[in-house]
């Protein structure tokens, strides 16, 4: 018989844990949030556990007659041997001193059935050719992850009481779903970046989107200090460190691009390499070809298993991605922003992801970009939670009486209102702030 196929189990750990439990009423709380049910090796020990679980849940004790009588009230009695079976347990028991020590023998066991399914998940997953390698990848990296890090699945039925009972829990709490962006107006706009949704910020070349997105990113990991990772799909890592640097200098970003630093600016420099490096901002700059979801979620996942809780996601640009010379680039481009948005769920992050806006508008007299204009739209628009659209008047109209101002155009709110703010925008060092009549 070969290992794999042998019994993965002590049930002499598992019994005196039992024992320990029908002894002593203060046993299950040590236990209870170590062990789940599926621990135990096998099912009669699984429905004694249960049974002790649920009348500890409930605020019951958990001694001889109630376990007994739930199993009976359960129809389970007889299957697990009756009350001599549990008055064996409670015979054979002298005392649960040491049940943390035998739930650490049997947790051990039960990871290494585990790991075993696992194992034999994941061959199948080769085996079988109908699924792409790309997810047979994803999926065995996935339930590895899971297992490593004891990770149980977050999406879950629940009934409507304890859906209540978490919202009420974060009420009173008085924490919010949403991280503000640190532009007064937009706030009010949009109520902040909300996790778990899906922005898209759009605008034709050169409008600032970039920027936009550089500013978010510093903005976030500096107020929340929490990871933001960057998805750099069209920027090289060194152009966009070179971006942050520069909105952390005030250097211009085009000398900095050429490596020109006046004499006067070193200091400068040297104090915001200083602060740039203390942040949590992490880039990746995967070519557009090979940048997928599955690559995405699982650089989330080493970051977030490494760094804990992510503040933001952002990927600039999406029409980069993918083959371009596919024949229905829309659907394409629908089905990763598709993706993006379960990514943000999955992950409880607020993922920022940049677009392009046809070049149709510029031959618009308004040449104010719509959610129609957005390049190879395809699902984008039924997928996002929030469509934020960049506009400066300046870049069309030399004489505007807008200069260095940028529009933000919230074109779809599904939390909110749909309105315009202004920003004051500063394209040489990426510097946003409020607009003030």
């Amino acid at each position: 018989m070969s290992k794999s196929n042998q019994f993965l189990g002590n049930l002499e750990a598992e019994e005196a844990i039992l024992g320990g439990i029908l002894l002593d009423p203060n046993a299950i709380s040590i236990v209870a949030n170590i062990l789940p049910v599926e621990a135990f090796g096998t099912h009669g020990n699984q429905q004694i556990y249960k049974a002790a679980l649920e009348l500890y849940q409930n605020n019951k004790q958990t001694d001889l007659m109630t376990i007994s009588t739930w199993l009976s009230d359960h129809k389970v009695l007889e299957k697990i041997g009756g009350n001599n079976k549990l008055s064996q347990l409670l015979t054979r028991t002298v005392s649960a001193v040491n049940i943390d020590h035998y739930a650490a023998l049997v947790l051990d066991k039960y990871q290494r059935r585990q790991l075993v399914a696992v194992g034999h998940t994941i061959v199948d997953l080769g085996c079988d050719t109908s699924i792409e390698l790309e997810q047979v990848f994803e999926q065995s990296e996935q339930k590895l992850f899971n297992l490593t890090t004891n990770k149980k699945a977050r999406f879950q039925p629940k009934p409507i009481h304890e859906c209540l009972a978490n919202v009420l829990n974060k009420i009173e709490q008085g924490s919010s779903p949403a991280y503000p962006t640190g532009l007064v107006d937009l706030d009010a706009l949009i109520g902040g970046l909300i996790k778990q949704d899906l922005i898209v910020v759009a605008a034709r070349p050169s409008m600032g989107k970039s920027w936009f997105g550089c500013y978010l990113t510093n903005y976030i990991a500096s107020s929340i200090q929490k990871p933001v990772l960057f998805f750099s799909a069209e920027m090289s890592e060194e152009q966009l460190t070179k971006r942050f640097l520069s909105m952390h200098t005030g250097i211009d970003s085009q000398r900095l691009m050429h490596n020109q630093i006046y004499e006067e600016e070193y200091d400068s420099l040297v104090q915001g390499l200083s602060n740039l490096g203390k942040l949590p901002i992490i880039i990746d700059d995967t070519p557009a070809s090979e940048l997928t979801p599955t690559k995405i979620r699982s650089a989330l996942r080493r970051i977030e298993s490494e760094r804990g809780e992510l503040g933001l996601v952002v990927l600039d640009y999406i029409q980069k991605l993918g083959d371009r010379a596919a024949g229905n680039r829309a659907q394409a481009i629908g089905k990763y922003c598709g993706a993006c948005k379960d990514i943000a769920k999955t992950f409880n992050v607020p993922f920022v992801v940049l677009a392009q806006i046809n070049r149709g508008v510029e031959g618009q007299s308004n040449k104010r970009p719509s959610m129609a204009d957005i390049k190879d739209s395809g699902d984008i628009e039924q997928d996002m939670d929030l469509g934020l659209l960049l506009y400066r008047d300046e870049y069309y109209n030399s004489n505007t009486s807008d200069q260095g101002i940028m529009e933000i155009i919230v074109a779809k709110n599904r939390n909110g209102i749909t309105d315009t703010c202004k920003v004051v925008f500063d394209p040489s060092i990426g510097n946003f702030s409020d607009y003030k009549n």
